[in-house]
């Protein structure tokens, strides 16, 4: 009775790591998909009523979206502060290319990557940089 309590523990403490890697596989097909739309809205600039400042937004945002998966999907499957800090720093930059926001929360976004580099480069330590098992 005590091995099959210990079975089913050793089950459960591994489920979520099968389940994050399901996940991760879903995500993959999407970006597929998605890097797929993206050489197709490269090419799209055909049109001559295409304004190229929207046509060059819409990329950019295109371009951000299926990075930020793929950083996320990396973070999925390597479980590092690294890969953390990466997607974190990938969304707001995003933010900031594709968005149009005021002055202020530009700044705010530029100092959250500031900090998020400096935490980083200062604050991480060797076994930060490791993939946990």
């Amino acid at each position: 009775m005590e091995e099959k309590k210990k079975k089913f523990n050793r089950t459960i403490i591994k489920l979520p790591n099968i389940l994050e890697k399901l996940v991760a596989a879903i995500l993959l097909v999407g970006i597929v998909y998605g890097g797929y739309r993206l050489i197709i809205d490269a090419f799209a600039f055909t049109s001559p009523d295409t304004e190229a400042l929207a046509y060059m937004e819409t990329l950019l945002v295109s371009a951000f979206s299926v990075i930020i998966v793929i950083e996320f999907v990396r973070m999925l499957v390597k479980h590092s502060m690294n890969t953390i800090i990466e997607v974190l720093i990938f969304a707001i930059a995003r933010g900031i290319v594709a968005g149009h926001e005021e002055s202020l929360s530009m700044l705010i976004r530029v100092m959250a990557i500031a900090l998020l580099l400096f935490c980083r480069k200062y604050l991480f330590k060797e076994f930060d940089f490791e993939e946990e098992e």
